[in-house]
């Protein structure tokens, strides 16, 4: 099967990324085009029961054909007509002056004329047509519910503390790791617990550990809010109530310098965390960990750094992320 992915355009890189590491857990996949908000993956079997977890993807379509965008007039003159009822959606990415419109009557008219049965109101099937430097044709399979994450917004939750990651966001990190169901993913540093929720509502197993025993509580508030167990508990990155090679995905946020000083010094709170991260993961799996410092020669002492992406929130803070793997 072959796959578009249309990604947001805010974090493309780490979109891309999640789509990757996800599918590739479960299935051989490979990359066969990618632009910038659009990437198209083959592999060898279904994939649409991932589709619901993806974070940073609006839509995933069934890939058709990739061309010039002088030739999608002839590539549709060419194109199996649908037996259902179809009508065709563009989608312009980028600067290109485009009237989607008018792309989409002439598009629509051109099967019309070969015998397709066009419903514009209440398609059964929708061609999807994204410009950008080319253009990609698809059969539409998913959209993703973007609303859901608005609903989950830091804010509106019963318990909140600024500065959190986003849960659209700590979603995309959670599915780069590529856990799967029933498999126990930890936030060792879990805050109010956006990494912990997200992960539940996909129906991950997870666990936190907090150090501070307030937010360790209005973590456990938030979990109750989202009708999700209460896996937290107040405890020390530094020394992890688990037993060796317990884990399957970590991904955590390291607590920033102005809000780190009751565990002494930062540098120390790195050594000694990551040390324990890499204890408590299995061998061959992942970890996402989330800094506003660059501190790649203290993850690369314990992991393999396979990704690095810079996040910048705002003028004082860059998020640096790391997706890093324990060796086999």
């Amino acid at each position: 099967m072959k796959y578009i992915f249309y990604l947001t355009g805010d974090h493309p890189e780490v979109a891309k990324a999640e789509v990757y590491y996800l599918l590739k857990s479960f299935h051989p996949v490979k990359i066969l085009d990618s632009d910038e908000q659009t990437t198209v993956i083959e592999t060898d079997r279904d994939a649409e029961k991932l589709f619901h977890r993806l974070a940073l993807t609006h839509e995933v379509s069934e890939f058709y054909a990739s061309c010039n965008i002088d030739e999608l007039e002839d590539v549709f003159s060419k194109m199996p007509v649908p037996q259902q009822t179809v009508c065709v959606r563009v989608k312009k990415i980028g600067p290109r002056k485009i009237n989607s419109p008018e792309l989409e009557r002439k598009l629509g008219a051109i099967l019309w004329r070969r015998g397709a049965k066009i419903s514009v109101s209440k398609p059964e099937r929708i061609i999807k047509v994204y410009i950008s430097s080319k253009a990609y044709i698809g059969f539409l399979l998913h959209s993703t519910d973007t609303k859901q994450f608005l609903l989950r917004r830091p804010d509106k939750k019963p318990f909140f503390r600024p500065g959190v990651i986003l849960p659209r966001f700590a979603r995309a990190l959670i599915n780069m790791t590529g856990v799967n169901e029933k498999e126990i993913l930890l936030d060792p540093m879990c805050g109010t617990g956006t990494v912990l929720i997200e992960a539940g509502l996909m129906g991950i197993e997870f666990a936190g550990v907090e150090a501070f025993s307030n937010i360790a509580k209005g973590c456990a508030v938030n979990m109750k809010y989202f009708n999700l167990p209460i896996n937290v508990i107040c405890g020390d990155a530094r020394k992890l109530p688990f037993k060796d090679e317990t884990i399957h995905a970590i991904v955590t946020d390291f607590p920033y310098l102005q809000s780190s000083r009751s565990y002494g010094e930062l540098i120390e709170l790195y050594v000694d965390s990551i040390r324990e991260f890499h204890r408590v993961l299995k061998r061959g799996r992942r970890a996402v960990i989330i800094s506003n410092m660059d501190v790649d020669d203290i993850i690369s002492e314990r992991f393999v750094i396979e990704k690095k992406f810079m996040h910048r929130v705002h003028r004082s803070l860059t998020r640096r992320i790391f997706l890093c793997k324990k060796e086999e």
